[in-house]
């Protein structure tokens, strides 16, 4: 048992948390070690200082937002090769220090909780992270921005006009790599609200399509245009009871949304999952709280229609 390793443990064993042949060994390297000895001093000095403050209690909002990011936190993350390698090479010890607990269950919310408010980002005009080019064909022409988006009436045709060297434009259906390539690029694109509202418009008729979806809940959570999240929630609404990110990010727009009509549409949107205990937490909270005597009114009426839990 090295430093490293009981530095990183001694969280876990002053909640009680450790294996017992663990904790055995940590004492014992602490016994014969200054350092580790004053780091256990200082975290046991900080826990008991922690444990004198007065506890408050967490609004319902604010736990159903967290649990929403943490339920996509774990049903999202890819499990890298590492991780796999230390659970093939010791499983004994790895099943040793994922047994749930407080401890490890905070760690878990921590770092879910910490990876959702990760996802924004701070550029001028916008609510989220940097565009991603979405493919080969957006990145193959060197764009510089889309131009113009027209949709041809009645039809699923739409035409795409971005700056190469010089303007180009490629027309064709939604369903067309190219042109969808391009709309999922424009989509994401913080330069011109009117191609994005537009980009996302041609897009809600193609919800189906995985790489569709995450761009339209992208477009909910952070396009600075509420018109573009508005447009994105109508694309997205018929999904929220399949799609755990699609209903997470619908359920944060209710929360946090500054628009009332996005909010509004949130709201129509979740009636579908009103059962679901985050979604009735948050309706719980909105009905009590909320500043806006709609949101209150319409969140108190989902709720009396609901069956009662005893």
């Amino acid at each position: 048992m090295n430093c490293e390793w009981v530095q990183q443990n001694i969280a876990l064993y002053l909640y009680n948390e450790l294996a017992d042949d663990a904790q055995h060994e940590l004492e014992q390297h602490v016994a014969r070690c200054q350092d580790c000895a004053t780091e256990l001093t200082e975290q046991k000095t900080f826990q008991e200082q922690m444990s004198a403050l007065p506890v408050e209690e967490p609004s319902a909002s604010f736990l159903a937002a967290s649990r929403m990011r943490l339920q996509e936190a774990l049903e999202t993350t890819e499990q890298n090769r590492a991780w796999y390698h230390r659970f093939a090479f010791d499983p004994a010890a790895w099943m040793r220090q994922v047994r749930f607990s407080p401890a490890l269950a905070s760690l878990i919310f921590l770092v879910g909780f910490g990876g959702g408010n990760g996802a924004m980002y701070s550029a001028i005009g916008g609510r989220g992270p940097a565009p991603r080019v979405a493919s080969s064909a957006a990145s193959d022409a060197s764009i510089g921005g889309i131009t113009s988006i027209e949709k041809e009436p009645g039809s699923d045709n739409v035409k795409v006009v971005y700056d190469k060297r010089l303007p180009e434009s490629v027309q064709g259906s939604v369903s067309d790599p190219k042109v969808q390539d391009l709309l999922l690029y424009a989509a994401k694109s913080n330069e011109n609200s009117g191609v994005r509202l537009n980009s996302v418009d041609a897009l809600t008729g193609k919800a189906d399509d995985p790489r569709v979806r995450e761009t339209l809940t992208y477009a909910l959570r952070y396009d600075s245009n509420p018109g573009v999240r508005l447009m994105a929630m109508d694309g997205l609404s018929s999904y929220v009871k399949q799609d755990i990110r699609v209903r997470n990010a619908v359920l944060e727009a209710l929360l946090n949304d500054s628009n009332l009509g996005v909010r509004s549409g949130a709201l129509r949107a979740l009636e579908a999952v009103r059962t679901d205990s985050s979604v009735r937490m948050a309706l719980q909270q909105l009905a009590k709280e909320d500043p806006s005597e709609y949101i209150r009114s319409e969140s108190k009426h989902v709720l009396d229609s609901m069956p009662s839990i005893y």
